[in-house]
């Protein structure tokens, strides 16, 4: 599971990986999100209040680029650009739903 009650807010950011990010996540890094993105999440797929997906930029560093997580539960605070913030309900992580499965 990825994201954690964060102690301290200034994280070390992660060793550049050797892959090129997806174009989509890239884009989704150019909002202006008003907090601190600790993840973002392609092809997610819900599972009631939570997101199993590929991670990308994990700023916790538990998870390297490319890997399925699962989110701890989960609430929606806003859409931009097709793109959706999430923030875990019991601590201040924060996701963006990149791209998300169809059901």
């Amino acid at each position: 599971m990825i994201g954690s009650h964060k102690i301290n807010s200034r994280i070390a950011p992660k060793a550049v990986s050797q892959a090129p990010l997806p174009a989509e996540v890239e884009r989704a890094m150019t909002y202006d999100w008003g907090v601190l993105v600790d993840a973002y999440l392609m092809d997610a797929g819900r599972v009631g209040d939570r997101y199993a997906a590929t991670v990308f930029c994990d700023r916790s560093g538990r998870a390297s680029d490319g890997t399925t997580v699962a989110t701890p539960a989960v609430e929606h605070l806003s859409t931009q650009g097709g793109f959706q913030l999430l923030r875990a309900v019991a601590a201040f992580d924060h996701y963006v739903i990149v791209s998300e499965l169809s059901t």
